[in-house]
């Protein structure tokens, strides 16, 4: 029985948490209208928030019981992730109450999660194939597990609560028979969720007790002199702890940038594993070494007076990932012997937290390594990315809805910059002038690049593999083919037309219960191979020049794309294999499908929509000089970054004031009426603007005051980022009455108060609210409007 905690005094933020997480789970299942279940939607935010952290990856929901013949619970998963390679494998187990108090999980049923789904673990890797229903997935995750059991080094397993556990997982657990294999159990109650939820950097930093779980400590030097940025300490590292250190955290050790790397290149140094089986006493002058990174150490001295290393927080592998992974492998594989292997290390103890994110990637690039790792692996700040937020910047997209209208896609290159960007900006008016310039759906991150070109270049299974891993395969292929070239206009152009073809594809493939083509679960697969084949028959001549132009993928078009998704589907869902998504990773499968012929789409009308070849010739080889074009956008925005409100208020301001010239006055009028019609700007007009706020700011004069003075509103502009706006300027008191009015009427469902709540507290933290959540926000309020609701 778990009783809720009322003699506990919970403090006052996980209180809050606890509802806003509520509210969120609420929220989810009524906005995806899928038929999902509270515990279900619960996992999968949660996993997606720990995937997000760097704790898990490659997540799919899965929700499985098995009961007895007394209908007793045999075993149970809720959900799984594999790494690539299938060295660590991840399930995840959910106890959730539908309540929005604290709960204590008690003993039984605390035992009953740890048993559950290593009861299904056991029957998977001993092949007990019979004891899970073969239709469902867990029935081909526990295939897979059979056939790989061999490659399978550590299992984690996640128990997710909203409540709270105060019981200990065993430490030391094993299965019979898989001695090799390390069982981990990683407890997320609610208590360590808002932990991780308030983390400055989103993510749980590894703390190791080298006494406590090793039962050992490091012998070390310090860096003589003193500053107030970093210490510094170097050691010679035992293998043996290294090796240990790697089969307990996996990965999770290595800087994220580093591991995508590994992830690339290989568990295993052919010439690190020959060392350590052939001359292990000469790893030591071979090998170059670890540089590691911490946000915290703690140091002792042995009776001799040596200082050692006893702890560290955050610990992180910024270079020498490979080596530390070759060690665990070996010696798991080889049975190597690694008592007389030791590495040296650099540990580097940044101060300053919030100058770590800025120090480690340099780190990374300096040190040295036994595998070049390139300039594009280590950093979001490299050349390519660099000009291609450049290029977001400064190209501007017509409104579909209204062609007199432009908005500018949005390339977030670091994680969080268009929140960041946004709260730059210094008053409310030109905040929401920002999110009409850009739209939240018109968001790209540096991952979705990575989806949507290597889609384009017709290789599904690399975005099969998942954000991060897709991601460093596109960097590598970018490093080749940009060595000599910056990307231009033209290729930002293709990226959008790309975001807006996989977006399209994507609608329709439909959603849950909303008459999908088919599973929604290989949804992304299927999109991301139809695109590709359809690329594939076309010989990569669609007319993306076309889908950026209208900002639309054409209806006719649409029709025969969901044709070649359904022929896709059905060629995912024949192939002989336990898990279409782990399928879908091999480029034998993606072969397989180019092999196909008969696919049901008409190529006489998909004809209509390819680029000829003077066009293709016009659009791509031509020499191209963007430097006057980015410095007029630059400009550009120098003007629309105050919003059309301070345009308004300059004119009525100069009527009084007369500090323009007729001339410059007459230059305002227009820049106001072409901002309020979102039309476009000879450079003449853009070049006047400039030199009107140049004037306005060497006069001194307080553009706030100036912005006050217009009376002019938004209410004529309708798209998403308008709605946002509308909702934003809501006071608290605006928020109550709404509430209080739909549940004291009955107006509102119990689902559209939490999506109300759960949007309120996504305003105050500025946080992204997806559409759909969004409209049923606006619906809701429109419901009230007979009680004299305005919003």
């Amino acid at each position: 029985m778990n009783q809720p905690i009322s003699t506990i005094n919970t403090d006052f933020e996980l209180e809050q948490y606890l509802q806003e997480l509520y509210h969120e789970v609420n929220s989810l299942v009524y906005a995806d209208d899928d038929g999902a279940s509270k515990e279900n939607k619960f996992t999968e935010y949660v996993m997606e928030l720990l995937a997000e952290a760097g704790e898990t990856e490659s997540i799919r929901l899965c929700p499985y019981i098995k009961e007895n013949k007394l209908e007793n619970i045999q075993f149970k998963i809720n959900g799984y992730g594999i790494e690539e390679g299938y060295e660590t494998l991840h399930i995840f187990i959910t106890h959730y109450q539908d309540t929005n108090r604290l709960y204590r999980v008690s003993k039984p049923d605390f035992e009953k999660l740890l048993k559950w789904p290593t009861s299904f673990l056991n029957a998977a890797f001993k092949g007990h194939l019979e004891d899970i229903e073969p239709s469902t997935e867990a029935y081909g995750l526990a295939k897979l597990i059979k056939d790989n059991y061999k490659e399978i080094d550590r299992i984690n397993i996640f128990i997710l609560s909203n409540g709270s556990i105060s019981h200990d997982p065993p430490k030391n657990y094993t299965l019979k028979g898989l001695d090799n294999v390390t069982f981990i159990y990683h407890v997320w109650d609610a208590e360590r969720l808002k932990r991780l939820a308030q983390s400055k950097y989103n993510r749980e930093p590894i703390e190791i007790d080298f006494t406590e779980t090793l039962g050992e400590v490091i012998p070390c030097l310090a860096m003589p002199s003193q500053n107030d940025l970093y210490e510094c300490y170097l050691a010679i590292v035992p293998g043996s702890v290294l090796s240990t250190l790697y089969r307990n955290y996996g990965t999770r050790l290595l800087e994220s940038n580093v591991r995508a790397f590994l992830q690339q290149t290989g568990k295993i140094n052919k010439g690190i594993r020959d060392t350590i089986r052939e001359e292990p006493y000469m790893f030591l002058p071979y090998n170059n070494g670890l540089a590691t990174t911490a946000q915290a150490v703690k140091t002792g001295k042995r009776e001799d007076g040596q200082l050692v290393i006893t702890a560290v927080k955050d610990f992180q592998i910024v270079n020498g990932g490979q080596t530390t992974a070759s060690l665990f492998h070996t010696e798991k594989k080889f049975k190597a012997d690694l008592s007389q292997v030791f590495v040296q290390m650099k540990l580097t103890v940044i101060k300053d937290e919030d100058k770590k994110n800025q120090t480690v990637p340099f780190i990374s690039r300096y040190a040295n390594s036994q595998n070049k790792v390139s300039e594009l692996d280590l950093t979001s700040n490299n050349p390519f990315l660099q000009r291609l937020e450049e290029l977001s910047r400064t190209t501007y997209a017509i409104d579909p809805a209204d062609p007199n209208k432009q908005t500018i896609w949005f390339l977030e290159r670091v994680q969080g910059q268009y929140k960041e960007a946004l709260n730059k900006e210094p008053t409310k008016s030109k905040q929401e002038a920002f999110k009409l310039k850009f739209p939240r759906n018109q968001v790209i991150i540096k991952s979705e690049i990575a989806k949507y070109m290597n889609t384009w270049h017709q290789q599904p299974f690399h975005v099969a593999k998942g954000a991060q891993k897709n991601y460093t395969q596109f960097l590598k292929d970018i490093e080749k083919d940009f060595k000599k070239k910056k990307p231009d206009r033209v290729y930002w152009q293709d990226i959008v037309a790309n975001a807006i073809l996989f977006q399209a594809a994507d609608n329709l493939f439909g959603r849950k219960n909303h008459e999908p083509i088919g599973d929604t679960n290989i949804k992304s697969q299927t999109v991301a191979y139809t695109l590709s084949y359809l690329h594939f028959l076309t010989g990569n001549r669609l007319n993306l020049e076309q889908i950026w132009s209208t900002q639309a993928v054409p209806e006719e078009l649409q029709i025969e794309l969901k044709k070649g998704l359904k022929f896709v589907y059905d060629f995912l869902n024949n192939l002989d294999v336990a898990l279409i998504s782990e399928a879908a990773k091999a480029e034998k499968t993606w072969t397989l499908l180019t092999a196909q012929s008969n696919h049901p789409m008409n190529f006489e009308i998909i004809k209509k929509y390819l680029i000829s070849d003077a066009a293709f010739k016009a659009r791509y080889d031509a020499e191209k000089v963007d430097t006057e074009q980015v410095h007029k956008y630059d400009a550009l925005q120098k003007i629309t970054s105050l919003g059309i409100r301070f345009w308004d208020g300059l004119y009525l301001y100069n009527l009084n004031s007369v500090i323009l010239s007729k001339y410059q006055e007459t230059n305002v009028s227009m820049i106001r009426k072409t901002l309020k019609e979102y039309g476009t700007m000879t450079d003449n007009l853009v070049q006047r603007g400039v030199e009107i706020v140049d004037l306005i700011t060497e006069k001194g004069i307080d553009f706030e005051k100036i912005t006050a003075l217009s009376k002019l509103d938004d209410k004529e502009l309708i798209d998403p980022s308008t709605l946002y706006n509308r909702l934003s300027r809501l006071t608290d008191d605006n928020w109550k009455q709404i509430l209080d009015l739909g549940e004291q009427t009955n107006t509102l469902s119990f689902n559209e108060i939490s999506v109300l709540k759960t949007v309120i507290q996504k305003l105050k933290r500025r946080e992204t609210i997806d559409l759909k959540r969004l409209q049923a926000t606006q619906t809701a309020i429109d419901k009230l409007k007979k009680f004299g609701i305005k919003a």
